[in-house]
Parts: C-alpha cells; structure tokens; sequence
C-alpha cells in the first residue's frame, strides 16, 4: 500500500513540475535573416557592347515584408556609320544609381515592389570622321513600381519583376531616347548572409 501511495506521489509531483514548466519560443530571439545578391545584364553585338549590375543587399522581416538597398551600375558602349554621311560615331553611356525598396508578399510567390532611387548618367560622344566629340552629365530620381514573382526561404531568393517609373523624368536613364515610359524587366538571386556567433 506504501508502494501504491509512493507510486501515485510521484506521478502527481512531475505532473504538477511538467504544468509549470514553460518553453521560450520568442520570435524576436531568431535573427532575421539578411541576404546577398541582384542580377547581371550582359550583351554585345556588331559595334556595341553593354554590362549591367543591380547589387542589393535584403532583410527579411517575416513572410510578407522584404526591406533593401540596391545600386545600379551600367556601361555601354556603340559605335556605328551613319548610312547618308558615311560618318563614324561612338558613343558611350556609364550610369549610377542609389535606392532602397520593399517588396511586400501578399500571396506565397508574388510580390509587389516600391523602390525609389537616383540616378547619375554619364554620356560621350566621338564623330571619329570630322574629329569632334562632346559630353554630358544628367542626373534624376525614380519611383520604380511593379509587380514579380519569387521564390525565397532562409537559403535564398530567386526573381523576376516588371516595373515602371513613376515619376519618368526626362534625364532619367529609364526614360532617355524615349517619348513615353518603358517597362523595366529585372531577374536577380541572392544567398543568406551567415555571421558567425560570438
């Protein structure tokens, strides 16, 4: 009877420790990750040549919001003979620009995207025929907006998004050579950024 009345003690007393016990499992805790990445433009043909990099660096805050800053960094150079003169010209086109964007998630794998930035253009120009050349330097801000579709988990994103500037200034890079504003298609990737514990 000793025994039974020990047996039962015991079983009492971890059930009574058990319901006090409690488990922290407080979000704020879990770092939130942050990710490295952007996409590339590559091309080239007869007398021309471009290269384009759109670095961004993310923070994820949850599965709806994405907060980031980016950069632009484009060149391209053409070179053509005009088909009434027979003159030769090149030009060059180097651009610059600074931003920061969120994209929010309202459904699993498409996203939209608010990203403001600005933008330096620097331009030149060479008549190699009658030995003239002139240059130019403009500068702008954008409102890129748009739509995209995604993937992205605690290993990385991938991406492709359509976008247009809001604000279409006439020296922005977006608009240049343009009379009405242009679709701004972007593809990019990133890896998570892992810091060591201390």
């Amino acid at each position: 009877m000793k025994l039974y009345f020990a047996i039962v003690f015991s079983l009492t007393t971890l059930f009574a420790v058990a319901q006090d016990t409690t488990i922290n499992t407080n979000t704020n805790l879990i770092p939130k990750p942050i990710f490295f990445g952007g996409g590339i433009v590559l091309g080239g043909g007869a007398g021309n040549f471009q290269l384009g990099l759109n670095p961004e660096i993310v923070q994820s805050y949850n599965e709806y919001i994405d907060l980031g800053a980016a950069m632009n960094l484009y060149y391209a150079t053409f070179k053509s003979t005009s088909l009434v003169t027979l003159e030769n010209y090149k030009s060059t086109n180097t651009q610059f620009g600074l931003g920061a964007f969120a994209r929010l998630w309202p459904l699993k794998q498409f996203f939209i995207q608010v990203q403001p930035e600005y933008n330096w253009t620097f331009s030149s120009a060479n008549n190699y025929t009658k030995g003239t050349s002139g240059s130019s330097n403009v500068s702008a801000p954008s409102l890129l907006t748009g739509i995209g579709y995604g993937n992205r988990s605690e290993h990385g994103f991938s991406y492709f998004s359509i976008m247009f500037d809001l604000i279409n200034a006439q020296q922005s890079p977006y608009r240049m050579g343009q009379t009405s504003p242009q679709p701004i298609f972007r593809a990019g990737f990133g890896f998570p950024i892992h810091f060591s514990r201390k």
